[in-house]
């Protein structure tokens, strides 16, 4: 069977799993329009929140925001949460829907099947922990690709995704999984394209563009959940590195950088990337030189977290769970350096470390390391949506898809609010309200 009657092959998988995991479907937008009361509209933009807000919504888009008035409360259908604090939909730029926290579903091994289920059960309960909108960064046999498009189709409940199928490494690099097998017979990982060269790397970066994905992303330094991977050390040259950006450039598409050492942090960020994934080993320099090209840090506190207190108890390998606890303070150091020089920051938890769904658990751990909330909230809306290139969401204005979260207290006051929503829309549906809260 060729790649692409492979492809084809898996989508009608994930279709028929989809059928079987989805509760409702959720195709179609609004065709009338409706109106959603908020108590208090915290719109993603920075600005002071606004009381007494009422939010016109149209064919999935917001038409107007503006004060609401008594007549509104008479609108047919109006959607009254005058007893909450309305939000942007959240924005996670590094959550691995089709890859799972659990160490004994090995993501170098598991079967395309599998991955798709995975993924359409990982996107709902990403969507109803209010988090309307990802960026994949890595998915095994493109399942991103596929559950994108199950997702846009209507067929699974699950955020609006942008995806970069198999990562981009070198030979021995983290993500190249393998045997001791003789070369012509090891197991090769389906999560990842070994490639080396600039040349090579092109191919794998026209390979990706072919199946249809968002972004690139590249490994540009060793990792904690590959054996014998140095996350210090640097694997791709920063002319393997500008290749991929290049040909990337060609199609308007972004590069997103793996990057824990220093000299790879410098290496992606001289070639030309977007977001400096990890950036554990950052120095004062190498932060200035991304504040000057306008390069994001996506740091994904919350897996290191979460590995260092459950890592024994879930039965992490040792070797990738003690490079975990030696990188751990010095990845916590470089947030706050990165912070304190201006660097742009876009939240990106890297769930599939751990469990989905938990991705909110990340705001009090930023919040804990130097952001004020509102700081916090914007790496999640606004931040977030200018690193993926999407201008259609992260706040609440008219033009934009009308993707709305509701808490029941001020999550400027305690942030944790935001790790049990009560409400979720997602262009112009509603597909979570819970009253009880």
């Amino acid at each position: 069977m060729t790649h692409c009657g492979k492809t084809r092959w898996f989508v009608s998988v994930l279709v028929l799993a989809s059928a079987l995991t989805a509760p409702r479907p959720i195709a179609g937008q609004e065709t009338r329009p409706t109106l959603v009361r908020a108590g208090v509209l915290i719109d993603g933009t920075g600005s002071p929140p606004r009381h007494d807000v009422a939010i016109l919504i149209h064919d999935g888009r917001i038409v107007e925001v503006r004060e609401a008035t008594r007549a509104d409360a008479t609108i047919p259908g109006a959607l009254d949460l005058s007893g909450f604090y309305v939000l942007p939909g959240l924005i996670d730029v590094h959550a691995h829907l089709t890859l799972s926290h659990d160490p004994k579903l090995d993501y170098g091994e598991i079967s395309g099947p599998a991955s798709g289920i995975l993924g359409a059960m990982h996107a709902r309960q990403t969507l109803m922990a209010g988090f309307t909108t990802v960026r994949d960064p890595g998915g095994p046999h493109y399942a991103d690709v596929a559950l994108r498009d199950a997702i846009a189709a209507g067929w699974v409940e699950g955020p609006r995704m942008f995806v970069s199928g198999p990562i981009l490494t070198m030979t021995g690099g983290h993500g190249a999984v393998g045997n001791w097998a003789p070369p012509d017979l090891e197991l090769k990982s389906s999560a990842a394209t070994v490639a080396d060269g600039a040349d090579e790397i092109r191919r794998a970066v026209r390979l990706r563009q072919k199946y249809g994905v968002d972004l690139i992303k590249v490994i540009a330094s060793g990792g904690i959940f590959t054996d014998r991977s140095e996350p210090g050390a640097a694997t791709y040259t920063r002319e393997e590195i500008e290749a991929a950006v290049d040909e990337a450039r060609k199609r308007g598409q972004r590069v997103a950088a793996h990057a824990h050492g220093l000299e790879a942090i410098r290496n992606a960020v001289l070639a030309g990337v977007h977001s400096i994934e990890h950036g554990s080993y950052l120095d004062e320099a190498t932060a200035r030189l991304m504040v000057e090209r306008g390069v994001f840090l996506v740091s994904d506190v919350y897996a290191d977290d979460y590995s260092l207190r459950h890592g024994d108890s879930i039965g992490l390998d040792p070797e990738h769970l003690a490079k975990a606890r030696a990188i751990s303070a010095r990845f916590r150091g470089s947030f706050k350096l990165a912070r304190s020089a201006g660097v742009r920051m876009a939240f990106g938890s890297d769930a599939g470390v751990y469990p989905h769904g938990e991705n909110a658990r990340q705001f009090a751990l930023y919040v804990a390391l130097g952001m004020s909330p509102m700081e916090a909230l914007q790496s999640a809306t606004r931040q977030a949506a200018e690193l993926i290139g999407s201008p259609d969401v992260g706040t609440v204005e008219p033009g934009k898809h009308a993707d709305l979260i509701a808490v029941p207290s001020d999550p400027l006051i305690d942030i944790r609010q935001l790790e049990s929503v009560a409400f979720v829309m997602k262009g112009g549906v509603v597909v979570k309200l819970d009253r009880r809260r």
